[in-house]
């Protein structure tokens, strides 16, 4: 049976497995980031006036079709920023696959792809293509 060949990590790089352990332990539990029973109740409030998934209704994946909402996404990371925490003009209603999968990438590739969504979305963007 053939053999995986070893996995090269530099000298001094700890495993994948305990960089996240470390980040988890410093990024804190969900309620000291502000996911407490004041954000839920505004969640629950957001998803009730605005029950329907915003991307799959404008169809930024593909074509637009009708997705329960099941979540509330800061379009925006708010990275600790309480002010951008509880800014509700960037709250979206997302489905989980749309909040896990390309709302997610588009993040990764930076400001300007964020801010075309943004525009997509009728979301008035925060910044000019940063």
């Amino acid at each position: 049976m053939p053999m995986r060949p070893a996995t090269f990590r530099p000298r001094g790089v700890a495993p994948k497995a305990e960089r996240v352990r470390e980040y988890e332990q410093r990024r804190g539990s969900a309620a000291a980031r502000g996911y407490d029973a004041d954000w839920r109740r505004a969640a629950r409030a957001h998803l009730t006036a605005s029950p329907l998934c915003r991307y799959c209704e404008v169809g930024a994946w593909g074509s637009p079709r009708v997705t329960a909402a099941t979540l509330v996404d800061h379009f925006y990371q708010h990275m600790g920023d309480m002010h951008l925490f509880w800014a509700s003009d960037w709250w979206v209603s997302s489905c989980k696959p749309c909040h896990d999968g390309p709302k997610q990438a588009v993040e990764r590739i930076g400001g300007s792809a964020l801010d075309l969504l943004a525009a997509r979305l009728g979301l008035v963007v925060r910044r000019g293509g940063g």
